[in-house]
């Protein structure tokens, strides 16, 4: 069961994420992964420039110009998420290249593996993305390791290199720094949706089973709490108290006062009834200017004294106008239901009750036939 608790967790959490994702930040967490991309280039370039492999200095000075044109005008395009295809593309494009000059050893083919969780996890808009992806980099991962398994097909041998080791290391550190970069941003996004999801299924929930000027149960929400405490009663063997409340004269205060005041009334009477109510206690507003409430597992002194207070309460209650105020006063009827009994039967004697409480005066609350 989605508890308030939850609720509460999970509207925090969504609270806090929306305070601080700006657009500046969302730039900045598409942004970062280009200038990362830039320096693990510009490292790359280096390194080849030192092991004397040209084509592959050639090769990384396009990358290193390729990210710097994309850093220059990231701010001038609007959707940030091409910034990651044209990435994936030229990683596809740099393993290829890689392996092609210097063969599986520094493993720069691992990459062409590396790009698929990627793909798959940034926040695609275009579902194919990620498959079509997928569909080239594992074939040409597959050729390029069935063509350079053979040491000596690679245009530049480095079997006997220290640098083989280095570009290794290098590609393993800038793969798992790019995994666990957009795992850790996916973990929270998916996150994020989740709560939003709950949190929308709840508020929906309360719209479907509350009240909207008193915010307490609707009829249809109170019929299926009761069918569930009748249900808990023939279980364990519990009684239980129905209520029903009337505002006694209701109709002069929309006549006298307006039906704005009217509602005023309602709402208010309504969290009286409910701050009266013990813990395990609930109320829906029943129809018009009548309430139910119901006690679980109570009998008929809890029901008389809750009754009572409910009366009391709502007497004190004091309403203004521009040029009056007033008071108004509630007749409850109560019925103690037993294991076995018809909730419709318990409804119906208490709701006589009430008519026994209207003709005999008001502003009381009767338990009795």
């Amino acid at each position: 069961m989605y508890t308030d608790q939850q609720y509460k967790s999970d509207l925090a959490f969504i609270e806090k994420i929306d305070k601080k994702v700006s657009p500046q930040v969302v730039f900045f967490l598409y942004f970062f992964p280009l200038v990362a991309c830039l320096a693990a280039h510009a490292l790359y370039l280096t390194l080849f420039a030192l092991a004397e492999i040209h084509s592959m200095v050639i090769f990384n000075i396009g990358s290193v110009s390729f990210y710097a044109l994309l850093i220059i005008f990231a701010p001038k395009f609007k959707e940030k998420l091409n910034f990651v295809y044209a990435s994936m593309a030229e990683i596809i494009l740099h393993a290829v290249a890689a392996t092609i000059y210097v063969g599986l050893k520094p493993d720069f083919c691992m990459f062409l593996l590396m790009i698929i969780p990627l793909a798959f996890l940034v926040p695609n808009k275009k579902k194919n993305i990620p498959f079509v992806i997928m569909f080239i980099s594992v074939p040409s991962y597959g050729i390029l390791r069935y063509i350079y398994l053979i040491p000596g097909r690679e245009r530049y041998n480095m079997n006997d290199s220290s640098y083989t080791t280095v570009f290794y290391v290098i590609n393993i550190l800038v793969g798992s720094f790019v995994l666990i970069y957009v795992a850790i941003i996916f973990t929270y996004m998916r996150y994020y949706n989740d709560c939003k999801a709950r949190v929308q299924n709840e508020q929906l929930r309360t719209l479907a089973s509350t009240d909207p000027l008193t915010k307490l149960n609707n009829r249809r929400e109170m019929g299926r709490i009761l069918n569930d405490i009748v249900n808990l009663s023939r279980v364990y063997g519990n009684d239980y108290i129905v209520g029903i409340c009337d505002i006694d004269d209701f109709k002069k205060v929309n006549d006298s006062y307006g039906h704005d005041m009217g509602d005023d009334v309602l709402s208010d009477v309504a969290k009286v009834i409910q701050d009266s109510l013990p813990a395990d206690g609930y109320a829906a507003r029943w129809g018009g200017e009548e309430f139910l409430f119901v006690l679980p597992g109570s009998g008929m002194e809890e029901g008389i004294f809750c009754a009572n207070n409910i009366v009391s309460n709502i007497r004190k209650q004091r309403f203004k106008t521009d040029d009056a105020e007033f008071s108004v006063t509630m007749t409850i009827g109560i019925c103690e239901g037993h294991p076995g009994n018809n909730i419709e039967k318990v409804i119906s004697q208490a709701d006589s009750r009430l008519y026994i409480g209207k003709q005999s005066g008001k502003n009381r609350v009767v338990c009795a036939d």
